[in-house]
């Protein structure tokens, strides 16, 4: 046998090997996932829209969304947390399979699974009262344990979906199908920080609850407008999905 035909036979066992290892969901699995992550970011919103401007002695402008953890009915809000970080965790191996093969195909998922965890821990553990929210309760005067968890949780999930938005940027500039929507990916991004940062600064006296809303409302813009991209076609960013298999994916 030549050597050349050894090398052909020990690629195609290569090949044949990763793909059994490497099980790719099928487009209507893909396009199941994604829709899922979906109607976690529209149920979110909703569900904290409604508590927003329903719950007594809650000023939107001001309080954070976690301060509807806080108080009577507060069970709502900390169960929307968990819901939403399960389903974006869900979503993200639709994710994976979307973007496979190339660049983004392990890093966005890995940013997702890190914002599903944080979102799902901000459900855990309650922020502290702060602002005359809870009516009546006295601001701690050091933060409490669970405070800190949950402010740290916070950080880690909008600044995951900030850079999860430059990946998919960056993969974008790639593809000639999606060229266009790079510019906005980055935007997408830049505002997120932009929005989080001023909120930071403005959680004493300011509109941080606005500022809050607006960080979080560009990341479900930005990833409804993607899903919806992807439902609407292969459910996969790069036409080469369609045929991947198990050496393209080990590049990605």
């Amino acid at each position: 046998m030549s050597a050349q035909r050894i090398i052909a036979s020990a690629q195609e066992y290569t090949v044949m090997t990763q793909t059994r290892n490497d099980t790719v969901p099928s487009p209507a699995t893909i396009k199941r996932l994604l829709a899922l992550g979906m109607a976690g970011s529209v149920l979110f919103t909703v569900a904290y829209l409604i508590e927003g401007v329903t719950r007594p002695g809650y000023d939107a402008w001001r309080q954070p969304i976690s301060a509807l953890s806080l108080g009577p009915g507060g069970w709502v809000q900390a169960a929307n947390f968990i819901l939403f970080g399960l389903l974006i965790l869900i979503s993200t191996i639709g994710y994976r399979a979307a973007l496979a093969p190339g660049l983004g195909a392990t890093a966005v998922p890995v940013l997702r699974v890190l914002a599903a965890l944080g979102v799902i821990t901000d459900g855990l553990f309650a922020q502290d009262p702060a602002n005359g929210y809870p009516v009546g309760v006295a601001t701690a005067v050091a933060p409490t344990l669970h405070g800190t968890i949950h402010q740290l949780a916070a950080i880690v999930a909008i600044t995951a979906l900030a850079a999860s938005s430059v990946v998919f940027a960056a993969r974008f500039a790639r593809e000639s199908g999606w060229r266009m929507w790079a510019p906005f990916a980055v935007l997408a991004g830049v505002l997120t920080i932009v929005f989080i940062a001023a909120f930071g600064t403005s959680i004493a006296h300011g509109p941080a609850g606005l500022l809050e809303r607006l960080a979080g409302g560009t990341q479900s813009v930005f990833g409804l407008a993607v899903a919806a991209r992807l439902l609407a076609g292969t459910g996969r960013v790069s036409s080469q999905g369609e045929g991947h298999n198990g050496i393209d994916g080990a590049r990605s």
